[in-house]
């Protein structure tokens, strides 16, 4: 309070007189020179301050406060954005000296102004700030995925956090809010795309819970993808082993996925029900009919020893576990069957 009664006090001069002051004096004080009323009538008017202060500390004049010299870096980038040019606003915070205050600034300055909505101009802003300004992508990146936030866009969320390099937040977010949707409306091909970028070592070890969520998905999808392959063209003996491993890995796999709500549970269900007729296709294509034979695998002809128990450690609801309880018995009573003849 006691520098601003001193400083509606101190008579104004002109920028002129100030500059011939600090000819004279090297050590002359800044901050009366750098005054924008000293330059124009407006005192909110920051323009010619800012750049006059840019060329006085090219040329080694360093004594003015760190407070005033923020006030003026923050003024001149507000005066900018107020006037719709918030990427030269940007440009202005790049000349703050303190690194982390200068990331902060930009980070906050970015978050308020970049939108989802990509248009040329948009585009233009951006690429201004990335090729002339070296700002980081991923800066632009986490803006937009803040933004989406705020607008309940999980899709858009998790593809910015993607883009700027929070593995572990898109994961937990794809996870959360978009994985059971996907399992449950069968769109395996839009969790694949998120999954398999994420699936990286160098990314997916990185990323907390990967080996018992986002990875069990993964191979979910890849084991449809893996039978429906084997089912149109003839496989070898190792590929359907390879596919039996980890259609009874998932079958263990499947239980730790955690379920946050309703449709966590619907969506876990529909793929262990899934898991389950994998098992009995894989199984009775290895122990399908010679080729000479007629008759076709028939997956409710598997044997008993190899299915019953990895079914029991499926997390099944109670009236499809009931079914799979009677096709199962069905199952053992006919082995006695044929056994007994």
């Amino acid at each position: 309070m006691v520098e601003e009664e001193q400083d509606s006090q101190r008579p104004l001069q002109d920028v002129c007189f100030h500059l011939l002051k600090l000819y004279s004096d090297r050590h002359y004080d800044l901050s009366q020179l750098l005054e924008p009323r000293s330059v124009t009538a407006d005192p909110l008017d920051y323009r010619l301050s800012w750049h006059l202060w840019e060329v006085l500390r090219a040329l080694n004049y360093t004594h003015l406060s760190e407070q005033c010299e923020g006030v003026l870096q923050a003024s001149y980038a507000g005066q900018l954005e107020s006037e719709g040019l918030w990427e030269w606003a940007v440009f202005v915070l790049l000349h703050i000296d303190n690194s982390s205050i200068r990331e902060k600034a930009v980070r906050e300055l970015l978050t308020r102004h970049c939108q989802l909505l990509e248009t040329p101009e948009s585009w233009a802003k951006e690429a201004f700030l990335t090729q002339k300004l070296c700002v980081p992508a991923e800066w632009i990146h986490e803006a937009k995925a803040v933004r989406a936030h705020m607008e309940s866009d999980k899709h858009l969320e998790a593809l910015y956090l993607f883009k700027a390099g929070h593995w572990n937040r898109c994961h937990k977010l794809v996870i959360r809010h978009l994985a059971s949707d996907a399992i449950i409306n069968e769109n395996y091909d839009y969790l694949k795309g998120f999954l398999e970028d994420l699936a990286p070592p160098e990314r997916s070890s990185l990323i907390q819970d990967w080996e018992t969520s986002g990875l069990v998905y993964l191979d979910y999808i890849r084991v449809i993808e893996m039978l429906r392959r084997i089912q149109q063209v003839d496989c070898s003996g190792y590929e359907l082993e390879q596919l039996h491993t980890k259609v009874t890995s998932l079958c263990t796999r499947i239980e730790q996925i955690q379920c946050h709500n309703a449709k966590d549970r619907l969506a876990q269900s529909d793929m262990a029900k899934r898991v389950a007729n994998l098992l009995r296709v894989v199984l009775s294509l290895q122990h399908a009919p010679d080729a000479a034979s007629e008759s076709t695998p028939d997956p409710q002809r598997v044997p008993l020893r190899l299915l019953a128990p990895h079914i029991g450690r499926l997390p099944m609801p109670e009236d499809y576990a009931l079914e799979e309880l009677r096709s199962l018995t069905q199952s053992y009573l006919r082995e006695l069957t044929v056994g007994s003849q």
